[in-house]
């Protein structure tokens, strides 16, 4: 599977526990996206660039599958 930077995906199967950007948004590389609770861990997804939301097809308590789309920039 090719990886593309504006993509990120659920890198292990979990629960989104907050997410905190919606679309129209526009984030820095480093600013927190999302919560990821996988395996009794939370896990902080941030941007890997500059850019501005364009899809967030999770919500807050969905079960997620790795590889799952969780944000588009």
């Amino acid at each position: 599977m090719v990886r593309k930077l504006n993509e990120i995906r659920a890198f292990i199967p979990g629960t989104i526990l907050n997410v905190f950007v919606k679309v129209g948004d526009t984030v820095r590389k480093g600013d927190k996206l999302l919560v990821l609770d996988a395996m009794k861990m939370d896990n902080e997804l941030v941007a890997p660039m500059d850019g501005t939301v364009k899809e967030v097809p999770i919500k807050k308590g969905q079960t997620v599958v790795k590889n799952e789309l969780l944000v588009l920039l």
